[in-house]
């Protein structure tokens, strides 16, 4: 009988080091995933951030009033956020709201299965100044080759009630997805 207690106790032991060097690893285990993850999280940001200026000095330099890709490659159910800039190369504070909507007439049928969301509410600019905005989109799982048009809504005043009478449409761009 006592060799059966000593055994046992033996192994109660052996069993309880075992679960506290396993709780320890994977402590650590927990602790090294995630500061991989905020590290990963920091330099999204930052390449987001260059991103952003990137375009922004482009807008700048140039005459253009809006900058869009031309052209998307996205895999079968990819997401992917594209960036819209804009800038308000009147004297007056620019207020619009941003439009994006697929162009059927340049589409391949499908274009109904995507998924995009973006700002829609009432935005503004002041004299000279360029911002950059992110539209968020979901490939279908059809593929093909898809015309994104975005549309930069002119407005006269802050609640983006009134459409101005003279320029309601301030710039568009049409970008094409393709779908592989």
């Amino acid at each position: 009988m006592r060799w059966g207690k000593k055994g046992s106790l033996e192994l109660s032991i052996q069993a309880i080091v075992i679960i506290v060097l396993a709780m320890t690893l994977l402590g650590l285990g927990l602790l090294f995933v995630r500061s991989q993850f905020q590290q990963i999280q920091t330099i999204g940001t930052e390449v987001q951030e260059q991103v952003r200026e990137q375009i922004v000095s482009q807008l700048r330099t140039s005459v253009e009033k809006v900058s869009f890709p031309r052209s998307i490659q996205l895999s079968r159910n990819e997401q992917k956020v594209i960036t819209l800039g804009v800038q308000n190369i009147g004297a007056q504070t620019l207020y619009f709201k941003v439009n994006v909507s697929f162009d059927a007439s340049n589409s391949d049928p499908g274009f109904e299965s995507f998924n995009i969301r973006y700002q829609s509410e009432c935005l503004l600019l002041s004299p000279a100044q360029a911002d950059v905005y992110g539209i968020n989109v979901r490939a279908p799982t059809t593929p093909g080759t898809f015309a994104l048009r975005a549309n930069v809504l002119q407005f006269t005043d802050m609640a983006c009630a009134a459409p101005d009478p003279v320029q309601p449409l301030y710039a568009t761009k049409l970008s094409f997805i393709t779908v592989g």
